[in-house]
């Protein structure tokens, strides 16, 4: 058994590696296309670029390894049913059981290393992306424009030509939405975009303000040789302190807890304090009917009124404020539960893998791709639509993660107890039907 164990592991092991790689060079790539514009020919230096696209890879490295583990159990066991060597194994008395041990181990310890990996070195380099693109649109406003388009700067619509360097432009056209009662358009030549300590410098030369009173009609011409416009960062949302404030997806698993724990002690304190107020409220309310029978004692029935308004407004308070808890909670309890989840999915999906490999037999590398990415997006459907379920307090955060395993351990179950029984009632051939 030792010799299977290890023959398995081999097999498992070799094709792991090469469909890792192949994965982070196909997301990656992916990525880089879909973010070419925004870097190129805009003046960047390549160190930037590279470590820019260095910590983009921390969460494609996340997403790659769960779908390699299964890519490679399809193209481990589809290989070994198409040479037969999945009915010599059974020929030989061993069992479909025996046969998944060294697979379970080669998934768990993916896991162990997975698991520390989005714990605490993925939520690090989150945040230090964020932090990077926060820096290269604060220095280089001009990053995120589109040439010979319209582009949006806090109240401002602006067309821009041709990039002249890496932060000017010719045939520079600024709709001024600033003014309610006129509508300014500034029409230059050339603009330079300069960040400043405290904002953003646009420097324009040789062009003309068209100013349009909305009031009394009138049009006034204005020339320039150069014309400078001010923009503070606060119009435009670069907040130093705020850029500093963690998201869950930047958090490690000791800030999510701590944050998870702060909220729910604030929502159990406002639940507590609403039985308190309505409580309250029933016997203010009572004390007052006893006083109506009377027609003395006016001074003491405002009291009760007043203070019966006041628990109504701490109680509206309280009903208002535990949603808001609530929903704080389960967003950092899905964080939680996710870092451990999609992990996990690993186990699951050598479970899945070697009953698909087996039924689908003579998988080689582009039909167990098809297979993966078919189950890939099963799987991130429903942890997206758990996520948003759970975030909107809809249904419990750990159902919300960990739904997406149970199914797919149900299906492998099935598939399980299909090629275990030897069952031939499942008839469709898997590699023509991805090969399609």
């Amino acid at each position: 058994m030792k010799v299977l164990n290890k023959y398995l592991l081999k097999e498992l092991t070799a094709p792991f590696f090469t469909t890792f790689f192949v994965l982070i060079f196909v997301l990656l790539s992916q990525f880089i296309l879909k973010n070419l514009d925004r870097f190129l020919g805009k003046g960047l230096s390549f160190s930037v670029i590279i470590k820019f696209l260095f910590l983009n890879s921390a969460w494609i490295i996340s997403l790659a390894i769960p779908m390699a583990v299964l890519v490679t159990t399809l193209i481990t066991f589809g290989k070994l049913s198409s040479n037969n060597e999945i009915t010599a194994f059974k020929a030989s008395g061993i069992a479909y059981n025996t046969l998944l041990k060294p697979c379970l181990v080669f998934s768990f310890t993916i896991l162990l290393l997975l698991i520390p990996y989005n714990l605490w070195l993925l939520p690090e380099m989150n945040h230090e992306v964020r932090n990077l693109s926060y820096k290269i649109s604060k220095n280089r406003p001009d990053i995120e424009f589109n040439e010979n388009m319209l582009n949006t700067l806090s109240d401002k619509t602006i067309y821009l030509g041709d990039r002249i360097n890496s932060n000017s432009f010719s045939n520079v056209i600024i709709f001024d939405n600033a003014y309610n009662n006129s509508l300014n358009t500034i029409m230059a030549d050339a603009g330079e975009f300069i960040s400043m300590k405290d904002g953003i410098l646009l420097n324009l030369n040789q062009g003309s303000i068209h100013e349009n009173s909305t009031v009394n009609k009138e049009y006034r011409k204005t020339f320039f040789n150069n014309y400078k416009i001010a923009i503070p960062f606060d119009e435009l949302g670069y907040n130093d302190a705020n850029n500093l404030v963690r998201q869950e997806r930047e958090m490690n698993i000791h800030l999510l807890m701590e944050k998870n724990d702060y909220f729910k002690k604030k929502k159990a304190k406002e639940k507590n304090d609403l039985v308190k107020n309505n409580k309250l409220l029933i016997s203010l309310n009572d004390s007052i009917k006893l006083l109506n029978k009377e027609t003395q004692n006016i001074l003491t029935k405002n009291k009760l009124n007043k203070k019966i308004n006041i628990t109504k407004k701490k109680i509206e308070k309280n009903k208002r404020l535990i949603p808001i808890y609530a929903k704080e909670t389960n967003k950092f309890a899905v964080e939680i539960h996710k870092k451990f989840s999609v992990p996990f999915a690993c186990i699951i999906f050598v479970l899945l893998g070697m009953p698909l490999g087996i039924l689908a037999k003579k998988s080689n590398m582009g039909v167990s791709v098809s297979i993966s990415l078919v189950v890939f997006i099963i799987y991130w459907c429903f942890l997206i639509l758990g996520e948003e379920l759970a975030d909107n307090t809809i249904i419990n955060p750990i159902i919300a993660m960990w739904a997406p395993n149970i199914f797919l351990a149900l299906l492998s179950y099935y598939l399980y107890s299909l090629i275990s029984k030897e069952n031939i009632t499942l008839k469709i051939n898997l590699t023509k039907f991805f090969k399609k």
